[in-house]
């Protein structure tokens, strides 16, 4: 019985959202050359890399690459790992989703 209920609980969260997506997409898809979405699009650039630039400034902090005088060997291994997925996503054009994973598997073999 817990496992309907996980199903029914999970169904009717993700149903409404779901719908929501279906109807967004369809009208995007309809007016998606028109001056005025697309002019939102461009708006809407800057936005995003300023959000992206917040949370990685928020994501620099001492319990996620420690400090230079409290734990060396953290700091060096956060710094390298940042340096790499920066240098492979944007000059060797890897995919960021499989750099972000490469880095969490390096960073659990090298500090765990």
């Amino acid at each position: 019985m817990a496992v309907l209920g996980s199903l029914t609980a999970t169904f009717a969260l993700v149903l409404p959202s779901l719908i929501l997506m279906l109807l967004i997409s369809k009208m995007f898809l309809k007016y998606m050359k028109t001056p005025l979405v697309q002019s939102i699009f461009m708006g809407l650039r800057p936005v995003v890399v300023g959000l992206l630039a917040a949370a990685t400034l928020l994501l620099c902090n001492s319990e996620n690459f420690s400090l230079p005088g409290v734990n060396p060997w953290q700091f060096c291994i956060s710094i390298a790992l940042f340096l790499a997925t920066f240098v492979g996503t944007m000059w060797l054009k890897i995919n960021p989703i499989r750099m972000i994973c490469y880095s969490a598997v390096a960073g659990l073999v090298l500090l765990y």
